[in-house]
């Protein structure tokens, strides 16, 4: 019997293993999205930079 740490299912994952996995699978879903022709890259950037600058916001407090 494998202890907890041999076993991948319940390998602790560091923080940026987690931030890659995100990054991965949010390219995939962008890439799926684009490729279906669901939205289009400049709609897509747009929401990027408003979701950007909406937490800028709220982090500076305004």
């Amino acid at each position: 019997m494998a202890e907890n740490g041999d076993d991948p299912q319940t390998k602790a994952l560091t923080w940026d293993e987690i931030a890659y996995s995100n990054m991965i699978q949010h390219e995939a879903l962008i890439s799926m999205l684009l490729e279906k022709g669901v939205i289009t890259k400049e709609e897509y950037l747009d929401k990027v930079r408003q979701v950007t600058e909406e937490l800028q916001d709220r982090q500076t407090g305004q």
